[in-house]
């Protein structure tokens, strides 16, 4: 599998550039401290001083925010915490998911469908407002600091949005999974005497693994949304740093989490220093292709796999028909004809 993917230059693409920015994040905090350089002025060519923030390849490649801070340092800074906790949240989700939705989808009449239907409920509640009402007492800041540590709010964060994607993933893989159980030859190998168990490893996993590869990008994305939506409430990824008095500044993330830093700089959009939003969002950008391009490519494989299979078992029932067409010669065309001559 690994060295079929490695042809692949789609996953080859998306996972060299996830893999990329992780080893800069990393780099950075554990050999740099997660510095940031920061440029309070600058002289122009007048020899007048001029302050921030400075547009991209204007002194820095990305620019600089208000205060000075090179956002090339806050991206580096917060690569780790958008792939891993977006991948956290869609793995864990789509598992979730998975273990409710095939028991459902083999149960799809009676009490699975009052369960489906309660679930439904959630499709007209936005995911963001209930996680934000959840986890505003936990993430934001109180005036004397925060009680806990960086490492439980994040899994707590994780573990919140992951059973809020879950509803929706769990009622589309029970609608799949219950079309295929309807189908003919699935309906043939039940009358047969079929267990539940040959049916899921034999008709089942065989037909949906397509879709549920897609549906777990799809609770990635959806987890880069809904992690997008908090942070323009300024509920930031991990926490968010709240000063409080007299010339207190905005609130900002603790982590500089891509998404995060969205909502920190949301209000420069009404002002010429758009660059401070557009950054971010190019690198989610970035992060959703990467992940579309590995998606695709691990399909791609999933359809050699499955073309290999078929030309296999193509090829061994031509076997078997010639063995058969050999046998069946052997025994009926050669036949004793009496000789009339004598």
């Amino acid at each position: 599998m690994i060295k079929k993917l490695c042809k692949q230059p789609f996953f080859l693409l998306g996972i060299g550039f996830l893999l990329l920015m992780l080893a800069g994040s990393f780099v950075h905090a554990i050999f740099f401290d997660s510095y940031v350089l920061k440029t309070p002025f600058l002289y122009n060519d007048e020899n007048k001083i001029v302050g921030p923030p400075f547009a991209p390849f204007d002194h820095s490649i990305l620019g600089t925010d208000m205060n000075g801070n090179h956002l090339v340092y806050y991206m580096l800074q917060g690569a780790k915490f958008t792939i891993l906790g977006a991948l956290s949240i869609g793995l864990i989700s789509f598992s979730l998911a998975f273990l409710i939705g095939i028991p459902l989808g083999f149960r799809y009449k009676g009490k699975s469908k009052i369960v489906e239907n309660t679930i439904s409920v959630l499709y007209f509640i936005p995911a963001s407002m209930i996680a934000y009402n959840f986890l505003r007492p936990l993430l934001w800041e109180p005036m004397s600091g925060f009680p806990t540590s960086l490492a439980f709010r994040l899994g707590v964060e994780v573990l919140v949005l992951s059973i809020l994607l879950v509803p929706p993933a769990a009622i589309l893989i029970a609608n799949e999974t219950s079309v295929i159980l309807k189908r003919e030859y699935v309906t043939t190998s039940k009358v047969l005497g079929a267990r539940p168990y040959h049916l899921y490893r034999r008709h089942l996993i065989p037909h949906i693994k397509g879709n549920l590869v897609t549906i777990f990008m799809r609770q990635t994305i959806q987890a880069i949304l809904v992690m997008s939506h908090l942070s323009v409430f300024e509920l930031f990824f991990g926490g968010t740093n709240v000063e409080y008095g007299i010339g207190a500044g905005p609130p900002t993330p603790i982590t500089y989490e891509w998404a995060s830093m969205v909502g920190m700089y949301y209000d420069t959009l009404q002002t010429n220093v758009q660059w401070l939003v557009g950054v971010p969002l190019i690198f989610l950008v970035l992060f959703i292709i990467a992940l579309m391009g590995m998606i695709r490519g691990v399909k791609n494989v999933m359809k050699l796999d499955d073309r290999t299979v078929f030309l296999k078992e193509r090829r061994k029932v031509k076997r078997t028909e010639s063995e058969r067409n050999s046998a069946n010669l052997g025994s009926t065309h050669f036949t004793m004809v009496k000789d009339s001559s004598r």
